[in-house]
């Protein structure tokens, strides 16, 4: 009889066995918790039976089904609609009869009982099977698993991160777990390094396991350790190859194994902590910054009680710390280099906030540090800092500047003199220098004086740079000198935004008169009034960024 011809026939078999246990819930009405719960264990009676004997799967996993889906199986109560107190064979017919048209993807329960999430295994359903028998090699790995001790979840985490372990053909699997135990390792052991580390069931990995324990077996250390020390969360996992490494790196570094021995045995998080990765990044920063190897292994010894990966925050701040208030490399080197092992335990303050607390410049702070590197231990975080008494350095700086404005003609004590001095920054010993240096470089003394009154800023800056803009705009644009008399401004600008803006003169076709209107305007002004009036100025912009970004 054709369902197609017969409609009524084919939505009758929907229908609920008993209406009593679909009846539709009353407006405002609501499932009491007791309801329910009796449902979902009525539920899961009815799915065991369905799983194992009108699915004919092994009890141990049609068990498992039933009871550790609690997702899946309120879904498909939602779908049969029981809101209301059954009888058990009610419940089991229903979900029977339900079963008998809409097949289910047996996966999902299957995967869920093993402690997955929807989000984690949808992606993992195959698309070629529904029914857990047509994949024979899960349920046998499966099983190989439940027989070694491992429990759903911890399956579950292995699923996750060491799929391939399900798919091993027959004895493959028991034969890589073998593996382990031909090293010499209990079987308690190797189910819980296997939890904490699903990913050595897959290629190799068991080699990298061997090598890592034969170090630790080497210098007197044994597997309960090892036990003692990995992570009893079930979510941390483990990378041996990073382990071996850094067993590596540790045993290259020390002659003498007792001492190994002990640092290994004070500090487990050298090697435990993200699988070791943070030591092996911290060994590379060191030695980057020039550590040798004997000054590694002195740091290691003084290791802080702190994690390793706060040590190397620490210690890439402090670097960033000391870089930022211009310290020369060879000085930040021979200060990590010396002073890593309680850096590394050290927060410091910002580089802003420090020198605001200190009432010194980067100059006065530099020479601070590098006359008693352990100063820095006051500037941590939490920690009040008091100013730095001033030194005659200071004052005779400012009485410099001082008589240095007098000389251009400013008046003793005055307000114009104040601002003067407060824009110039460095030492006043610089300003002379740098006033003689233009001088020099051929513009008539007045002149520079006449610039410096107008703008202070100009002698702000190295000797260095200032020769070069002045050559760049003299030599290589044919500008004359008088050009910085009437526009002294054009020196506070930098150097690429001199070349980025006047590099476009040759598209200008004369409209422009004077450089002061290039190099002072905005660039959103810049570029809508003299790029993008030229048909190729977009280009040759882009050009000349590029020519000057690689400079």
């Amino acid at each position: 009889m054709s369902l197609i011809r017969k409609p009524r026939f084919f939505f009758s078999l929907l229908k609920p066995f008993n209406p009593r246990s679909f009846a539709t819930v009353g407006t405002g009405e609501k499932l009491s918790v007791r309801t329910r719960l009796e449902n979902q264990r009525k539920a899961q009676t009815a799915m065991l039976d369905y799983f194992y004997i009108t699915r004919g799967l092994q009890f141990l996993v049609a068990e498992s089904m039933s009871k550790n889906a609690p997702l899946f199986n309120d879904n498909l109560l939602e779908k049969l609609d029981c809101d209301t107190p059954a009888d058990d064979a009610d419940i089991a017919l229903s979900i029977t009869r339900f079963l008998r048209f809409h097949p289910i993807n047996e996966f999902e329960p299957f995967f869920e009982s093993l402690g997955l999430k929807p989000s984690e295994y949808n992606h993992l359903l195959p698309s070629d099977k529904m029914f857990l028998n047509e994949d024979a090699f899960l349920l046998e790995n499966y099983n190989t698993f439940w027989i070694y001790g491992i429990g759903l979840k911890q399956m579950g985490k292995i699923f996750k991160e060491a799929r391939g372990a399900f798919g091993y053909e027959t004895g493959g699997l028991a034969s890589k777990i073998k593996a382990f135990e031909d090293l010499g390792l209990s079987k308690s052991f190797v189910s819980r390094i296997i939890v904490c580390s699903p990913r050595i069931l897959v290629g190799d990995m068991n080699v990298e396991v061997g090598k890592a324990l034969e170090i630790l077996k080497t210098i007197g250390i044994g597997v309960e350790w090892v036990n003692e020390n990995l992570s009893e969360d079930e979510e941390e996992s483990y990378d041996w190859r990073f382990m071996h490494r850094v067993l590596s790196l540790l045993r290259g570094l020390f002659v003498n194994d007792s001492e190994l021995r002990e640092l290994v045995k004070k500090h487990p998080r050298l090697v435990f902590e993200d699988s070791g990765e943070w030591t092996l990044f911290l060994a590379g920063f060191l030695t980057k910054l020039g550590s040798s190897k004997s000054e590694l292994s002195s740091f290691f010894l003084k290791f802080p009680e702190t994690e390793v990966k706060k040590c190397v925050l620490n210690l890439r701040h402090c670097f960033l710390f000391l870089k930022k208030i211009k310290m020369e490399c060879d000085e930040m080197s021979k200060i990590f280099r010396s002073h890593s092992s309680w850096l590394g335990a050290c927060s410091l303050k910002k580089p802003r906030t420090l020198l605001d607390r200190l009432n010194v410049g980067t100059r006065r702070l530099c020479q601070v540090i590098q006359e008693n590197p352990e100063v820095m231990k006051k500037w941590t975080m939490g920690l009040k800092v008091q100013p730095l008494p001033p030194t005659g350095e200071e004052e005779t700086s400012r009485l410099m500047k001082t008589q240095f404005l007098i000389n251009l003609g400013y008046e003793e004590n005055s307000e114009e003199m104040e601002r003067a001095v407060k824009k110039f920054r460095g030492r006043g010993s610089e300003l002379q220098q740098r006033f003689d240096f233009l001088v020099g470089l051929g513009l008539n003394e007045k002149d520079v004086r006449n610039m410096v009154n107008a703008f202070p800023q100009i002698l702000c800056q190295a000797s260095d740079l200032l020769e070069a803009k002045i050559n760049y705009i003299v030599n290589e644009l044919g500008y004359p000198f008088s050009i910085f008399v009437s526009f002294p401004s054009c020196l506070v600008f930098t150097l690429q935004r001199m070349k980025l803006r006047l590099g476009m003169i040759p598209f200008m076709e004369g409209k422009v008169k004077a450089i002061s209107s290039l190099l002072g305007c905005s660039d959103q002004h810049f570029v809508s009034h003299y790029v993008n009036r030229h048909p190729d100025g977009p280009k040759h912009w882009e050009d000349l960024k590029k020519q000057i970004l690689y400079e």
